[in-house]
C-alpha cells in the first residue's frame, strides 16, 4: 500500500497522492449523479480536482477516469508557501508550484501516464471576495501540446456551476476559461482540468476581477508568457481589471 507522503524543506511541501487497495464493491461515496466511488477513488478526485468535481462528474467522465487508470498514474502536487504578496506587474517570475496569499491559494497538479498528463489547476479562496464578477483561469504551455480540456467549475456553499467559456491559443499553446463567482456563498474553489503531452512546462494562472466586468471583457486576452501569471495578457477594456496574482508552473 502506498501512503500519502509529506516532505518539508525550505518552505516547500511536496505531496504525493498515491493509492490504497479497496474491494470494488466497497462504496465509500455516491455522487449527486449516482456514481458510486470507493474510498481510493474519492480521495484521489477530491485531492486532485477539488470536492466540487464530484458534483459535476458525469458517468462518461468517471468511465474515462477508470479507463485511463489515473489511480495508478504518476501523481504529483508540489507546494511552495509564498509570503504575503503585493499586487504584481505582469510577468512570469516568481512562479512556483503553489502560489499563496492571505486571500487565496493556487496550486497545480499532474497525473502522468507514459505518453500524456492529466492536469489540474485549483484555486481556493480563504476569505470571501468582495467583487464577484468574471474571473479567469487558464494555462500556457511551453514545449507541451494541448491534447484536450475537460472541465472548469466554481464550487461554494451556494452550489457548483460548470463553465464552458473556453478560449484556446491558435497555436495550441494553452487554454483559458472565464468563470463567474457566485453572488452568494462562501468557501469558493475554482478548478480547471486539461490534458497535455509530456516534455515541457505547464504554467497556470487564476486572475480575479477587482471591479465588475462582463463576460465579453473577460475574454479580451491572449495566452502569453509575458502576461499575468505567465498566462493572461489582457487587451482593451480588460486592461487594469485583474489583480495580477503570480502564477504557478510544473514540469511534465
Amino acid at each position: 500500500m502506498k501512503k500519502l507522503l509529506l516532505v518539508l524543506f525550505t518552505g516547500i511541501a511536496v505531496f504525493g497522492i498515491t493509492k490504497n487497495t479497496y474491494a470494488l464493491g466497497d462504496v465509500y461515496y455516491t455522487t449527486p449523479n449516482g456514481i458510486e466511488l470507493n474510498r481510493e477513488e474519492y480521495e484521489f478526485l477530491v485531492n486532485f480536482y477539488g470536492a466540487g468535481y464530484l458534483n459535476i462528474m458525469t458517468r462518461d467522465m468517471y468511465d474515462e477516469f477508470v479507463e485511463e487508470d489515473l489511480i495508478n498514474s504518476d501523481v504529483e502536487i508540489k507546494t511552495y508557501d509564498v509570503p504575503q504578496l503585493p499586487l504584481l506587474n505582469p510577468g512570469i517570475s516568481p512562479n512556483s508550484e503553489v502560489n499563496h496569499t492571505t486571500a487565496k491559494t493556487l496550486q497545480i497538479g499532474k497525473a502522468c501516464l507514459p505518453t500524456y498528463c492529466m492536469m489540474s489547476l485549483l484555486n481556493t479562496w480563504h476569505g470571501s471576495p468582495t467583487i464577484r464578477s468574471w474571473d479567469n483561469i487558464g494555462t500556457y504551455l511551453y514545449n507541451v501540446n494541448l491534447i484536450s480540456y475537460t472541465h472548469a467549475y466554481v464550487d461554494s456553499t451556494a452550489g457548483t456551476e460548470y463553465f464552458n467559456n473556453w478560449k484556446t491559443d491558435p497555436n495550441g499553446h494553452g487554454v483559458g476559461n472565464s468563470v463567474k463567482l457566485p453572488d452568494n456563498g462562501n468557501d469558493i474553489i475554482i478548478n480547471m482540468g486539461f490534458k497535455v503531452s509530456k516534455g515541457g512546462t505547464v504554467f497556470g494562472s487564476y486572475q480575479h476581477a477587482m471591479q465588475n466586468t462582463t463576460l465579453l471583457n473577460s475574454k479580451n486576452y491572449t495566452l502569453d508568457l509575458g502576461g499575468y501569471g505567465g498566462v493572461f495578457l489582457y487587451n482593451g477594456n480588460a486592461v487594469g481589471v485583474y489583480d495580477g496574482m503570480n502564477g504557478v508552473d510544473i514540469n511534465v
